[in-house]
């Protein structure tokens, strides 16, 4: 009975070992509902797919996406582009969806990543802020058929 039981725990710690984690970091303009990751964990060497979904209490017509990554806690990468191109402008006020594509190399390093997202409209109006924690597992090697 113990073993069924350690076998029970053991599953269910594995099973949500890959979930991903978010929180929202400010106090923007829209109100966050879901956040997921695509594939869960993500493997280097392939691309890493975030769907951002929530609710915009204003109505958006330009501005700026921000991602920020960190690896162990430290910073190692950042980049700011037109909120345009990762979801479609002008933003009504109302439910909304944002996709945030990004390829990770071949030797990005596996572990635990934090990434910070957070939009701003072109009047400097927090739109978002957001922080998701997940894993990254190294790449799968190629299959050898002799």
């Amino acid at each position: 009975m113990t073993s069924k039981w350690a076998c029970l725990v053991l599953l269910s710690i594995c099973s949500s070992a890959h979930a991903v984690n978010w929180k929202e970091c400010g106090e923007g303009k829209t109100k966050i509902s879901s956040v997921t990751l695509t594939p869960d964990p993500p493997v280097a060497g392939s691309m890493a797919d975030f769907g951002i979904k929530g609710d915009s209490g204003i109505d958006v017509s330009a501005g700026t996406l921000s991602l920020a990554v960190a690896f162990m806690g430290f910073p190692i990468w950042s980049e700011t582009k037109d909120l345009c191109e990762r979801t479609q402008c002008p933003v009504k006020k109302g439910p909304v969806e944002l996709a945030v594509q990004e390829y990770l190399p071949p030797l990005t390093p596996p572990g635990a990543y934090n990434i910070t997202i957070t939009a701003q409209t072109t009047a400097n109006v927090q739109l978002l802020c957001l922080q998701v924690d997940f894993q990254i597992q190294p790449p799968v090697p190629p299959t050898i058929i002799s």
